[in-house]
């Protein structure tokens, strides 16, 4: 009986331990939903985690919120099949069409969801886009997972769009080509991807600049700008320091409440009454595209702030690390 019983206590004992050492596991080690989804990006509804998988650069989780499904990248929204997301799309993909003199080559870097993708193919005159993304991964979930398939339209798969698996900056210091239209729609640097400060800097610029062809514009993603003025002001003042002209606009949220930040820029001077649209948009009509590029009181640099980003330096990185220990 005593042996019986020992037997018992140590299965139980053993129980305990692998249950303690799973859910340690789920909720706080490499298999943590926690670690992929950090505490302010939850959604405040009731979710699914369908996937979560690292690849050479990010972790990633795939959401179902509702009909929508989210993705993350290092525990925060990256982007995912929801309305605001069309208003995002629209407004970085086709300010920068209206402003360009012709419409026919497109880079886009970050196109891996490929939601600007399908915004940029709604142009007869296109004849080819580009779509760079540094993750594999990332660019086949746009390729062939049916959610996001069905939100881009099959935009990915298209053919007159080349999708390329390389680092962006890299892929354009090696290109020869020129483009009318080139979109930089990447994260901010982050502590976890520090890297990325050099798709932003005054050398990269400077590449850019160099494969633009005559008449052709920038469309650079700044971020969150009701949280970080200074953000944009510094990636403006970047560009300036290019040798480029600038147009900041942005585009406020009404059911996120939150403010996009964007800076077209081009090597000849740009006017706003200049920019007409060339297609029509659900959201971006010509109503709102006055909006857009009217900007509120507090997002006008009147003061000329702003500081500019090179190789060298973390001034984009510092400024998201200060917004994030003030929170």
């Amino acid at each position: 009986m005593d042996e019986l019983m020992w037997l018992t206590v140590g299965a139980a004992a053993v129980f305990i331990i692998e249950a303690s050492v799973y859910l340690y596991w789920i909720l706080w080690g490499n298999g943590s939903v926690i670690s992929y989804i950090n505490d302010g990006q939850r959604p405040n509804q009731n979710f699914r985690v369908i996937q979560t998988f690292h690849t050479s650069t990010q972790k990633i989780a795939l959401v179902e919120v509702g009909e929508e499904v989210w993705v993350y990248s290092n525990g925060e929204i990256m982007f995912g099949t929801k309305e605001d997301e069309n208003e995002y799309a629209e407004v970085i993909v086709h300010v920068p069409m209206a402003a360009a003199k012709e419409v026919r080559r497109i880079l886009i870097i970050g196109g891996g969801g490929g939601i600007s993708v399908r915004e940029a193919l709604r142009y007869e005159e296109v004849d080819e886009i580009i779509a760079v993304d540094i993750d594999a991964e990332m660019m086949d979930l746009g390729k062939s997972f049916d959610r996001l398939v069905a939100f881009n339209e099959g935009a990915l798969n298209h053919h007159k769009v080349r999708t390329m698996i390389q680092d962006g900056r890299s892929f354009v210091e090696q290109s020869l080509e020129a483009w009318d239209v080139i979109i930089v729609d990447i994260p901010e640097p982050t502590e976890k991807c520090p890297s990325l400060s050099r798709l932003f800097s005054l050398e990269f610029y400077h590449e850019l600049k160099e494969h633009l062809n005559p008449g052709g514009v920038l469309s650079i993603a700044c971020s969150t700008v009701n949280l970080m003025p200074e953000y944009m002001w510094s990636i403006e003042k970047t560009l300036k320091e290019c040798g480029l002209f600038t147009i900041p606009f942005h585009n406020f949220s009404n059911k996120t409440g939150v403010d996009w930040g964007y800076i077209l820029a081009s090597t000849l001077p740009l006017q706003r009454d200049d920019i007409q649209l060339k297609v029509t948009t659900p959201f971006l009509t010509e109503g709102r595209l006055k909006d857009v590029l009217e900007l509120p009181y507090y997002l006008n640099n009147r003061e000329n702030k702003g500081m500019v980003q090179t190789d060298q330096n973390t001034v984009l990185l510092d400024i998201v690390k200060k917004e994030l220990n003030d929170l």
